[in-house]
């Protein structure tokens, strides 16, 4: 059942390709909310969208004249306004945990993952800018592992980061690991065997699949 409350779908800026509005696009899919869908990059921006978003950045949230930029700000809004099913725990603690993982995937987690694919992808593809080799490599020897030390230490052996159900956090710290894939790099399953389980799990949820398959070609990193 369709649980948008409007006549008028909402919009949602953005591309596929951010991790940002992939979090945003999974939400709404597990909540099955419709909205449409405007394709919408960052770089070279029109005014109009700038109006939209006054930092220039994806995703931004338009309900008629109701727009939000941010995805963590938009992702509040839709909890609040489509609270079925849920994806924050009711108990304070858990829901207090699901939304530091939320801080900690857009932030320390993000500029690996994120890191490596702006270098490796977009800069060359679409910037027609150099990689910085030297970042790719620190990104990959030690802030990536670092932040997959500690989310594996938080997960454990629970199916779901936060209290017992899929949540914001399973979101948060797995929507970017397509961007990490796209630029050729993987979870290493020797050294870090459960979160690798865990992020192939959550991306195969039926909701959650099809908007990792929804990546353009170009996007893929091919080594020369």
């Amino acid at each position: 059942m369709n649980k948008s409350l409007n006549k008028q779908k909402p919009r949602v800026y953005g591309g596929t390709v951010s991790p940002y509005v992939r979090k945003v696009r999974v939400a709404l899919a597990y909540k099955d909310v419709e909205f449409e869908d405007v394709e919408q990059t960052p770089f070279g921006a029109p005014a109009e969208f700038r109006e939209l978003s006054p930092l220039s950045k994806i995703p931004v949230w338009q309900e008629g004249d109701f727009v939000l930029p941010d995805s963590s700000v938009i992702l509040s809004y839709i909890e609040q306004r489509y609270p079925e099913p849920p994806l924050l725990p009711a108990d304070p603690q858990p829901r207090a945990r699901a939304l530091w993982f939320q801080e900690y995937g857009g932030s320390k987690l993000n500029e690996a993952t994120a890191g490596i694919f702006f270098e490796r992808v977009v800069k060359p593809k679409i910037l027609k800018l150099e990689t910085n080799t030297k970042l790719v490599d620190h990104l990959l020897g030690k802030t990536l592992p670092r932040a997959l030390d500690y989310l594996t230490k938080c997960l454990g052996d629970d199916e779901y980061m936060v209290g017992g159900m899929f949540s914001l956090a399973d979101i948060a710290l797995t929507t970017s690991f397509v961007n990490l894939n796209l630029a050729g790099v993987s979870v290493d399953t020797s050294r870090w065997p459960a979160y690798a389980a865990y992020v192939e799990r959550i991306h195969a949820l039926p909701f959650y699949a099809p908007i990792v398959a929804d990546v353009p070609a170009w996007t893929k990193y091919r080594q020369d």
